[in-house]
């Protein structure tokens, strides 16, 4: 576990009992969660909004300027992001807290060594680290890493499941002239070190009996949901009534359906049904598969009845928000059969 090497100052939520410790290195949102206030979140990256606050007194410096989560009129009112509030004296802030966000695992930093890597497509590859704690994580839940050289942490989500071994699998897709993804792809070394802070998310495989599940997702949203059918196929039954959408730009973004061959109960020859979005394909890329944008495809592809069934949803925000639209108002499925993450 890591050393926050920072000072610690009181946070007072107003309305409530009692406070917490935040440490300057720390967001506000983080020192809630770890406190287990259910202070609402989702990107934990400044890109959604969810995490406003008013700050009554005292004092933040903020790790990202302009996020895009706060718009002018939300500065003109006071309000601020948790997720990127690192505090900077003791303070007392407005916040609605709510218990659907309390968290079931407190999240904690970690020291972890880099392993290897494996390319899942041509910009697509799983980051395998380990660490010497276990790595205790719900199957859908995301990390925050801080990386060597990289200013702030970057989200990504686990693909694997929680084990006894300390291992952290993230599948992440480069990004042209990122800083965090050049950093991933072109400079980690074997063994070398970097902080995961984990886990986040509500948006993970709910407990109680297996049911009917439909995990949709785009680009590297794909990890949160291999992480929850991997959750599945070691219920009992396990992933036999799950189906797997994935949304793809065109053919070599679309990942081998190998990757899922050890999920018990999943068989991916039916069940897992990639899309890609390229309707303007090269005929020496050869695809024999669905053609569109994802929410299109599953509006003919999925049963009528979804009375039963879990929707588990990530990808980028126009692709989950177009799903979310079609199951909620063509479908009307309950919204609290929804479970997203939006990848800012």
């Amino acid at each position: 576990m890591t050393d926050w090497g920072s000072p610690a100052f009181n946070i007072t939520i107003e309305g409530q009992d009692k406070g917490f410790i935040c440490h300057g290195s720390d967001t506000l949102l983080g020192g809630a969660l770890r406190a287990g206030f259910g202070v609402p979140y989702e990107c934990g990256a400044g890109g959604c909004g969810s995490c406003k606050f008013e700050l009554i007194h005292g004092e933040v410096e903020e790790s990202r300027g302009e996020a895009p989560g706060l718009r002018p009129a939300d500065r003109r009112k006071g309000k601020r992001l948790a997720c990127i509030s690192n505090p900077r004296s003791d303070c007392q802030i407005r916040v609605r807290c709510d218990p659907i966000y309390q968290p079931k695992i407190e999240p904690v930093r970690h020291d972890a060594k880099f392993v290897t890597c494996i390319p899942l497509t041509h910009d697509l590859w799983e980051f395998r680290f380990e660490t010497t704690e276990a790595a205790d994580f719900l199957p859908g839940q995301y990390a925050k890493l801080e990386l060597p050289g990289v200013h702030g942490t970057r989200s990504y989500s686990m693909s694997n499941i929680k084990n006894a071994e300390g291992q952290w699998h993230f599948q992440i897709k480069r990004v042209v002239e990122g800083e965090a993804t050049s950093v991933l792809f072109e400079r980690l070394t074997p063994s070398q070190c970097i902080v995961i802070d984990a886990p986040y998310s509500i948006a993970h495989l709910k407990e109680g009996p297996p049911c009917s599940t439909v995990c949709i997702a785009g680009g590297s949203g794909l990890a949160p949901m291999v992480s929850i059918l991997r959750g599945l196929g070691m219920l009992d039954g396990g992933a036999k009534n799950a189906v797997l959408y994935y949304g793809a730009r065109g053919p070599d973004d679309v990942v081998d359906s190998k990757l899922f061959a050890d999920i018990d109960g999943f068989d991916p020859k039916r069940q897992y049904r990639p899309v890609i979005s390229d309707t303007d394909l090269d005929p020496d890329r050869r695809w024999s598969g669905p053609v569109g944008m994802v929410h299109e495809f599953i509006a003919d592809d999925l049963s009528e009845d979804g009375d039963d069934t879990e929707f588990y949803i990530a990808g980028p925000p126009p692709m989950v928000d177009a799903v979310r639209r079609h199951l909620v108002l063509e479908r009307h499925v309950s919204v609290d059969r929804l479970h997203y993450d939006r990848f800012y």
